[in-house]
């Protein structure tokens, strides 16, 4: 576990390894490097040094899961957190053919997953402190804006797919309460990416969290976009956790099936709002048995079957919605995630998602399957706040930094 000789100081070093896991190309990074550190470096040699590291850290993860599958993992915190937070979603990046070349040699695009695990601020209500939707919901250009970012087509924009990457938007305070919802405030974020599969993937926040000491946290919750995979995580690897599913993705479809059951603009917005009222309030089975009512109205779905229909037809559409909404209505309770002082949205690994696809997505990207394991490992120690980067580039066997002190003090002697 050791670099091969650069000669470069550890200062300069470090320096190395941060822009090459926060700029958005190798090449960039060099340039970062002329520029703000004045040292000559090639982008090649930036790729090999980064190849390196996070090789080194892919190894340290994959012991630090061995432990935990052995249960010899121990916690490195030791205070016991007051909400501990577990978001996972999925991203997207391009992978060479294996034994490939550097280029674009039978690429394929390949689902990343990530985690983000958070320690927050913990405020509970005796009541629900927010039952009314929030005014910035009931704003059109907010809402079209949200639904973009979340890969739907708002009530006035076009759809996601003439949209490049669009930021997930911060929610605002709700106008014209007396007293909004206290959202609970970020401590520490760690996070956890790989290309590999979920069956490998949950070992890995699973891990993670034993490390931070979740299991002691005061409370505990687990969100997600409402995807199967997410919850069969959740189901053998969290299962203390609250599940919850995120409120924006469940504004997403209510707008889906408020858009295939209204052809004005007018009739649609009523029809989300009303829904999204309902959702807010926890009434989510209301809202399930007027789409089935108004389905079987407007749409005839109950008396044939969707076989055979197009994917825009609003019964299949609806259905669909409808699926969404059973799957899903046990973690759907607002008013109580409310009360208790859990989050109530992904918007956190929603931007985390977007901040790894920065490094790692792009058309003129292609990774082979250990480069963009490599490269994940690095962009999340460098994103992680508890320092463990630079904890790996001074404990690591072998580390320059070791060295550099080790000549230093020969040379004196």
């Amino acid at each position: 576990m050791r670099l091969t000789p650069h000669d470069y100081s550890p200062s300069v070093l470090r320096k190395v390894v941060r822009s090459a896991a926060r700029e958005p190309s190798f090449r960039e990074a060099a340039e970062a490097m002329a520029d703000m550190a004045e040292v000559t470096i090639s982008g090649r040699q930036l790729d090999r040094i980064a190849r390196e590291l996070g090789e080194q850290l892919q190894a340290r993860r994959d012991e630090q899961v061995d432990r935990f599958h052995s249960g010899t993992l121990e916690p490195r915190v030791e205070t016991r957190p007051a909400l501990a937070v577990v978001e996972v979603d999925g991203g997207r990046l391009q992978l060479r053919g294996e034994g490939q070349g550097p280029g674009a040699h039978e690429a394929a695009w390949r689902e990343d997953k990530v985690a983000i695990l958070a320690t927050m601020s913990h405020v509970v209500s005796e009541c629900d402190p927010e039952p009314v939707l929030p005014a910035c919901f009931r704003d059109r250009d907010y809402v079209g804006k949200v639904i973009g970012a979340i890969g739907g087509t708002g009530p006035m924009g076009p759809p996601a797919s003439e949209v490049d990457e669009p930021a997930v938007l911060p929610i605002p305070a709700a106008a014209g309460t007396a007293a909004p919802r206290p959202a609970p405030e970020l401590a520490v974020r760690t996070y956890v990416a790989t290309t590999a599969s979920v069956d490998r993937f949950g070992p890995m926040v699973a891990a993670e969290a034993q490390r931070r000491n979740f299991a002691e946290a005061a409370a505990r919750a687990f969100l997600g976009d409402g995807s199967a995979w997410i919850w069969g995580l959740h189901r053998r690897y969290f299962p203390t956790f609250v599940a919850i599913v995120d409120f924006l993705h469940a504004l997403g479809h209510l707008f889906t099936a408020a858009r295939a059951m209204a052809a004005d603009t007018e009739g649609r917005w009523e029809t989300f709002q009303a829904w999204a009222e309902a959702c807010w309030r926890g009434r989510v089975d209301q809202v399930i048995a007027e789409l089935r009512t108004r389905c079987d109205l407007q749409a005839g779905l109950s008396g044939g079957g969707l076989e055979g229909l197009a994917d825009d037809d609003p019964r299949r559409v609806v259905a669909r919605v409808l699926g969404y909404l059973g799957d899903n209505r046990q973690r759907m309770d607002y008013p109580r995630y409310r009360r208790e002082g859990l989050p109530w949205t992904t918007s956190h690994v929603e931007s985390t998602v977007k901040v790894f696809n920065r490094r790692v997505k792009g058309s003129e990207k292609f990774w082979s399957e250990a480069g963009a394991e490599a490269i994940l490992q690095l962009r999340a120690a460098f994103l992680s706040e508890d320092g463990r980067l630079d904890r790996h580039l001074k404990e690591r066997p072998s580390s320059p930094f070791r060295n550099y002190k080790t000549r230093k003090a020969r040379k004196a002697a």
